[in-house]
């Protein structure tokens, strides 16, 4: 029988192998459907913008560009109220189909980087990608080829929390807003 010139480089047993950080991604599109209505309407850009339903039948704000919110218009808001915080803001009736087709084209972006994608919202989803930086690098370096991605061939800001857990994740997205990017590291949730 003949000897085997193959050596191991590796001396730790398997069941000592640390296991990797986990790397959770929130991913949240700013200001969705406002941001969506500045590409259908590039006219639009900078300006106090409510999407939302007909104020006079009790409608709600669905989304408002950052513009609008400097002036409190806030998501969920009866319409009503918002234009009162905001009278020279444009109101515009929400157009599902085109929202629903970028959000897929952003899902499909997303499911590229990791197969881990839990969407929770048409704008929202949560990445898992604990191993991803094998291929990719450090997840910093993740979150900013989603962000460019998302930008290069959607043209809509998005912004991105990382963490350990899915909560913190996403107050940190939250933390970033808009357009950023926050990575709490493990252990440091407290700071």
């Amino acid at each position: 029988m003949r000897e085997s010139s193959i050596t191991c480089k590796y001396t730790t047993p398997i069941g000592e192998i640390m296991p990797a950080q986990r790397w959770i991604i929130h991913v949240d599109l700013d200001a969705f459907f406002a941001s969506v209505e500045e590409l259908r309407n590039p006219a639009l850009r900078g300006k106090p913008i409510i999407v939302g339903g007909d104020p006079s039948s009790r409608g709600v704000v669905s989304s408002a560009s950052y513009a609008a919110r400097a002036y409190g218009v806030r998501s969920a808001m009866p319409v009503a109220q918002a234009l009162r915080l905001c009278p020279q803001a444009i109101l515009i009736t929400p157009e599902h189909d085109e929202y629903e087709v970028r959000s897929r084209a952003v899902m499909d972006i997303l499911h590229d980087v990791t197969p881990v994608v839990e969407q929770v919202s048409i704008d929202e989803a949560f990445l898992d990608v604990t191993g991803c930086e094998r291929l990719w690098g450090p997840v910093e370096t993740i979150g900013r080829m989603i962000q460019q991605r998302v930008m290069d061939e959607q043209e809509l800001p998005v912004s991105l929390g990382i963490a350990s857990s899915k909560l913190v994740a996403k107050i940190a997205c939250g933390q970033g807003k808009p357009h950023g990017l926050v990575v709490v590291e493990a252990g440091k949730e407290a700071e």
